[in-house]
């Protein structure tokens, strides 16, 4: 029976290295993993680099990489990087690190580290493009992104990530290409691209149409989950559809759809922004959001109870309650909340207004 790693001295996993190495490395791979799930990278490191170059595998890098990459910790990522390049073998040219660094680079916002990485591969896959993909997404950089995805393209076919992913940053002509090419390939039947194209339609323009060729995405998707619904109802709230993103939230909340912190703030806007609801659907809806913001606990998140202040005040002008939801955020005001609630009573109330300005900024509360 092998013991654990931590019990047995790598001297000795050097003299058992030749006979048995798979569970040593095994075992290794596993203890990194362990340290570095508990966030304990600084032993795992340790642990790595005091063992012999023969258990130094590609899974124990790998381990490493990632964990690196989950924890944003750049710094032991590139330490790790040069160790790995001063090997005896030259683990450079491996796909599954090189895949690995590319991963880490991106997820730790060094895009050009990670473009460095890739440019020197002598192989690529699916994985490779998809990641700098990402990254490039991530980034913001729509040019170089979908640059690469069309690049890709001619080198293998792209799989539902890198889909979603280009679709994040792209605006709306070249997002209609790739839907086209979604559509060709089957992928729009994943919930990542059927998700992706929502949000891009909400986004790229903020019209009616766009407003329906998300729903048009929304209604043909078999499988939703609560990222779906919070796409839908935003990609209508970005059109001034604020009756149809009414209607996505009483469809989600009668299907048993949960919802969290999005879909509030999401329906909020909506009830603000959009001029096609009365003022009796704002009120109701207003009074449902509320309840369930107190039931759920995020009436104590700013930003919600914020929201909810804006529609009192200034859709429905409920100026009573609009004041008794800002008494009861005391311990999460920003300000944010008390310019919004002093913006508020500037018409209604002026006087009132001017006690709230000397009571934030005078006497500091």
């Amino acid at each position: 029976m092998i013991a654990s790693v931590s019990q047995i001295s790598f001297g000795s996993l050097k003299r058992f290295t030749s006979a048995s190495p798979s569970p040593l490395n095994h075992e290794l791979v596993e203890r990194l993993r362990r340290l570095a799930s508990s966030g304990d990278l600084i032993r795992a490191f340790s642990l790595f680099y005091s063992a012999p170059l023969e258990l130094q595998s590609n899974q124990a890098y790998g381990a490493l990489f990632q964990a690196c990459a989950e924890q944003r910790n750049l710094r032991h990522g590139i330490t790790l990087h040069h160790h790995m390049l001063s090997h005896p073998c030259s683990y450079s040219q491996d796909l599954f690190l090189a895949n690995h660094l590319i991963t880490m680079y991106t997820k730790c916002g060094k895009i050009s580290y990670a473009r460095k990485v890739f440019d020197e591969m002598t192989e690529r896959n699916v994985v490779s493009w998809t990641s700098l993909i990402t990254g490039y997404a991530k980034a913001g950089n729509e040019r170089e992104g979908f640059s690469l995805f069309s690049a890709m393209l001619s080198h293998c076919l792209p799989n539902e990530f890198a889909v979603s992913s280009v679709l994040t940053s792209c605006r709306y002509e070249a997002g209609k290409q790739v839907h086209g090419l979604a559509l060709k390939l089957g992928l729009h039947c994943s919930i990542y691209v059927g998700n992706a194209l929502i949000s891009m339609y909400g986004r790229c323009r903020l019209d009616v149409v766009a407003g329906y060729e998300a729903w048009t995405v929304f209604q043909a998707m078999k499988f939703k989950n609560l990222v779906t619904w919070n796409s839908m109802i935003a990609a209508f709230q970005c059109s001034n559809l604020g009756k149809q993103a009414v209607g996505v939230f009483k469809r989600m909340r009668s299907d048993g759809v949960g919802f969290d912190r999005a879909t509030l703030l999401n329906v909020c806007s909506s009830l603000y922004k959009s001029s096609d609801l009365v003022p009796d659907e704002v009120s109701k809806c207003c009074l449902q959001l509320h309840c369930l913001s107190v039931k759920s606990g995020f009436v104590t998140q700013t930003e919600v109870a914020t929201a909810l202040v804006k529609v009192y005040s200034e859709v429905l002008g409920e100026f009573g309650e609009c004041y008794k939801l800002f008494t009861e955020m005391s311990h999460c005001r920003d300000i944010v909340a008390w310019t919004g609630i002093i913006t508020a009573f500037a018409v209604y109330d002026p006087e009132m207004a001017i006690h709230l300005f000397v009571a934030k900024f005078i006497w500091k509360i």
